[in-house]
């Protein structure tokens, strides 16, 4: 009876033994690869033990490996800069764009490679609120915001050349994240709900820093969180000219 006992409980152990590993979230899924060498485990007859197979002192396990996932290819994004105001303030438009889309901290760890041209199909343009409304229209944006329409984002000069108040960093990187936040949607990246995930943390680059701070942190990069979503590359990208 103790014997059957055992068998009994034995068996329910290994019934329990399998484990499923699942995926969540943003996260690839993980290709397994060759299974690892065995390892067997003996105990003499007289140990309590926690064994896998009861009717034997010698228990054989199996152990599984896993590899990451392949990292994605690369997709190029050919840009053009245009600055279409002359003032002192905005003279490095064009020096920033360029440092900051190639910075190891911004989209390029999405696997996104920029390369600017003069023919190419993305613009990415500095001019004034009057200028930048008619570029973004049929959207909104009342002389103040700027954009992505397109294949063009629009930046707003007053905006380059100042910040705004809600804006609790400095001005460097308020450019930087004015820059990340458009080409983002050029990406097909959205606004966050809530636009503030966590207060008191760094705001997602994708929030909009501008009005809506909402107790994050002013932050001019994308997320770890944001860049595991744009390297999945299975977001649209803003269409070309005549697309």
């Amino acid at each position: 009876m103790r014997s059957a006992r055992v068998t009994a409980v034995l068996a329910s152990l290994v019934a329990a033994a399998g484990v499923t590993a699942c995926g969540g979230g943003d996260r690839a899924p993980v290709d397994r690869g060759a299974p690892a060498p065995t390892v067997v485990a003996t105990t003499a007859a007289t140990t309590t033990t926690t064994s896998i197979v009861p009717t034997s002192t010698t228990s054989t396990t199996s152990l599984a490996t896993t590899t990451a996932a392949p990292a994605p290819a690369v997709v190029d994004i050919v840009y053009r800069l245009e600055r279409r105001v002359a003032d002192e303030a905005t003279a490095t438009f064009e020096a920033v764009v360029e440092a900051t889309l190639g910075d190891p901290r911004g989209w390029g760890r999405a696997a996104f490679r920029f390369e600017r041209r003069d023919e190419a199909p993305y613009l990415i343009v500095l001019a004034e609120g009057d200028e930048v409304d008619r570029l973004c229209l049929p959207y909104d944006t009342y002389g103040r915001y700027s954009c992505q329409n397109g294949p063009v984002v629009a930046i707003n000069a007053d905006r380059w050349r100042a910040a705004t108040p809600k804006w609790t960093g400095d001005l460097d990187s308020y450019r930087q994240m004015l820059v990340n936040h458009e080409v983002g949607h050029l990406l097909g990246m959205k606004h966050p709900r809530p636009q503030c995930p966590q207060p008191g943390r760094p705001a997602p680059i994708m929030n909009q820093q501008s009005t809506e701070l909402n107790g994050c942190l002013p932050n001019p990069w994308p997320l770890d969180d944001e860049i595991a979503v744009a390297a999945r590359h299975d977001r649209k990208l803003a269409p070309g000219p005549g697309e």
